[in-house]
């Protein structure tokens, strides 16, 4: 009845304002009044209403009684309202009374890790993926290709987004997973997503009829029990063409691509290790100083892709105090620092896509930090007009601007890693050698920027097609005698 779709849009039945508004007026059981109160948060915020919305949804809250078998709805509701704390309550109170829909296991799943319980979080996440181990797409066309998008939960959570367009609030789903939002468009194909955690897959003898497998799961650190349960999946299915294998995903960590990637001509990867603190911190320093690294040494936690959890470590001592303040057991990566600053007095880094095996250059960020994020286009770049220009001047022609030697070094890069869909984060030394952050799929492809550096729109918007053309082709290919 309230239940809303993925996107976590809000639906209402077709009751006027006038009608609710009486039934809420004349209403004597709290029952009724409870489901009048909801009806007209829903119409409120069909309009945009959101403070009155708010008001009518509390209103339901408070003459719901416990048993009411609307209390999912209702909490979802509250929850995309931002209503957090009281659609909590009315979610667990709804969990008491019995199963919870996918999407209320969803908002109670974001809710739960909000407030601290991983615990409760885990176990909403597995519910939903075992009530709802493949979903449908809404309305399948038959003239669309049909593809099968793969995800796993074993690491991953649902966080709190905003509709930027109706000020909702939505569940996503992050971690360990390349986002497929620009790259797969729903007026394009039919798509079905498919969530695995375990072997919920295990119990289904037949696939969907589609033509493709999308493999999401991007970051072998983070997720590599869902590579396996993915890939276990897959297998029964060899006929099917795959995007992103699981088995070339599994070799993308950091420690194997500086293995394999630092023997290529013209590629410098620094040395990386991994270490899992267990014991004293001095210990561990001691080790990781034996392993080979000076300083200043890059420090961050195995399976993240941002720069929430890395630190640049210039002394031992720093490095024992580093560690002294993880958690026991937390698996670290080493890097070795390089200092590849620009004679124009910046940290450059640009980043390619591979799709299919062509090279896509989407952007080349400029800063004053050694750590480079997108934020620097607002804080270094607006205000730094030759930044911008070196960055018009990769996206126009990225082998003029990089050079051969550069050049075929990224596509020895793209030989190795031999994924359909990849990114590669890199600078440039003097030699025009290329040093790489990373190269994985784990690389979000959006738009987010787009609007206030127009000049990359159209090269955001190859990628986007050349992702679709690379699926369509390979659909084609399966149904091709």
């Amino acid at each position: 009845m309230f239940l809303t779709d993925s996107k976590a849009e809000i639906v209402i039945s077709e009751l006027t304002e006038s009608n609710l508004n009486d039934a809420a007026d004349q209403q004597d059981g709290s029952s009724a009044i409870a489901e009048a109160q909801l009806e007209l948060a829903i119409a409120c915020a069909e309009r945009r209403e959101l403070a009155a919305a708010r008001q009518h949804a509390q209103m339901a809250a408070e003459q719901a009684p416990p048993d009411w078998p609307y209390l999912a709805s209702l909490g979802v509701v509250l929850f995309q309202l931002s209503e957090f704390p009281l659609s909590y309550f009315v979610l667990t109170l709804a969990a008491h009374n019995g199963p919870l829909g996918v999407e209320a296991l969803k908002v109670l799943a974001a809710l739960a890790r909000r407030a601290g319980d991983a615990d409760k979080a885990r176990h909403c996440i597995t519910e939903m993926a075992q009530l709802q181990a493949i979903a449908e797409p809404s309305h399948p066309h038959p003239d669309r290709p049909t593809i099968l998008r793969l995800r796993s939960v074993e690491k991953s959570y649902f966080g709190i987004k905003t509709n930027r367009e109706t000020g909702l609030r939505r569940c996503g789903l992050k971690g360990g997973h390349f986002s497929s939002k620009n790259l797969l468009d729903r007026d394009r194909f039919n798509i079905y997503v498919a969530t695995v955690v375990g072997d919920n897959l295990g119990r289904l003898e037949t696939l969907p009829d589609v033509d493709v497998c999308v493999n999401g799961i991007s970051c072998p650190d983070l997720d590599p029990v869902g590579l396996d349960n993915v890939e276990a999946f897959l297998a029964r299915f060899p006929d099917v063409p795959v995007i992103n294998p699981p088995h070339r995903v599994r070799r993308t960590t950091r420690a194997e691509n500086a293995r394999r990637l630092r023997i290529l001509p013209h590629v410098i990867l620094p040395q990386t290790e991994l270490f899992r603190l267990t014991g004293p911190a001095p210990a561990i320093a001691a080790q990781i100083e034996a392993a080979g690294f000076g300083y200043p040494v890059i420090v961050r936690h195995r399976g993240t892709q941002t720069g929430k959890t890395v630190a640049k470590i210039d002394s031992g001592s720093a490095l024992v105090a580093w560690l002294s303040a993880q958690p026991p057991g937390t698996e670290v990566y080493a890097t070795a620092f390089i200092d590849c600053r620009w004679q124009d007095g910046y940290y450059h880094k640009s980043r390619v896509f591979f799709i299919d095996g062509e090279l896509f250059p989407v952007a080349s960020l400029a800063s004053d930090s050694w750590q480079i994020h997108s934020g620097d286009r607002y804080r270094v770049m607006s205000s730094t007009p030759s930044t911008q220009a070196d960055e018009k001047r990769i996206l126009k022609d990225p082998a003029a601007y990089l050079g051969t030697k550069a050049i075929e070094a990224l596509y020895a890069i793209r030989d190795t890693i031999a994924l359909d869909f990849f990114g590669i984060d890199f600078t440039l030394d003097s030699k025009r050698n290329v040093i790489v952050f990373e190269a994985n799929a784990a690389m979000r492809h959006n738009f987010d920027h787009a609007g206030n550096f127009p000049y990359t729109r159209p090269y955001l918007e190859k990628v986007s097609e050349a992702f679709a053309v690379m699926v369509e082709q390979r659909a084609i290919a399966k149904k091709s005698p």
